[in-house]
């Protein structure tokens, strides 16, 4: 029963592209990068607080869903072309550099198409426009639940480590994180 429980179904994607006013296909058909995550073990605890609260609300004593997308410049000291795996007892970032609230939020059915109608697969797409995460960005994860708003607020959803993408002011970045519950 304990090797049941211990047993992660959630899984997640991650698809980066620099460019210019993005769309969803042009990220998923030609990313700069792509990599799967790990889901952090707090996220079991937001899951069952979320299904405790019930309707998933900002408002009133309900629980947001997942909201945010940070992104960070790693621990002093990691070697930015080959950063540290991630552990599922990450709760923060090392350093959070920059935190957005997503472009959209997308149901998709089993072939990845956008979906009028609630599936298991969700797709968070997050623009960092020219202004926003400048700097050698190694690590992010999605956060959600109260202060999730907030810089290292919120109950972090999953985690990734990754050689650095260097963001500068000239130039926008659309990450796409799939997530498959």
């Amino acid at each position: 029963m304990v090797e049941l429980l211990n047993r992660r179904k959630i899984k997640g994607t991650v698809w980066m592209k620099f460019g210019h006013d993005l769309t969803r296909e042009q990220v998923l058909h030609s990313p700069d990068k792509m990599i799967e995550n790990l889901i952090v073990d707090i996220c079991s605890d937001q899951i069952a607080e979320w299904a405790f609260t019930g309707i998933i609300s900002i408002v009133g004593d309900h629980v947001p869903g997942i909201v945010t997308l940070a992104v960070g410049t790693g621990a002093p000291g990691w070697d930015i072309l080959n950063p540290p795996a991630e552990t599922s007892d990450l709760t923060v970032l090392y350093s959070e550099l920059s935190r957005k609230q997503f472009s959209s939020k997308t149901y998709v059915d089993s072939l990845f198409n956008p979906s009028a109608t609630r599936t298991n697969i969700v797709d968070f797409t997050t623009l960092f426009d020219y202004a926003d995460a400048n700097g050698p960005l190694v690590e992010m994860g999605l956060f959600g639940g109260n202060g999730a708003l907030l810089p290292n607020g919120g109950t972090r959803i999953n985690a990734k480590h990754f050689s650095v993408q260097n963001k500068t002011v000239a130039s926008q970045l659309t990450i796409l994180w799939r997530l498959v519950f």
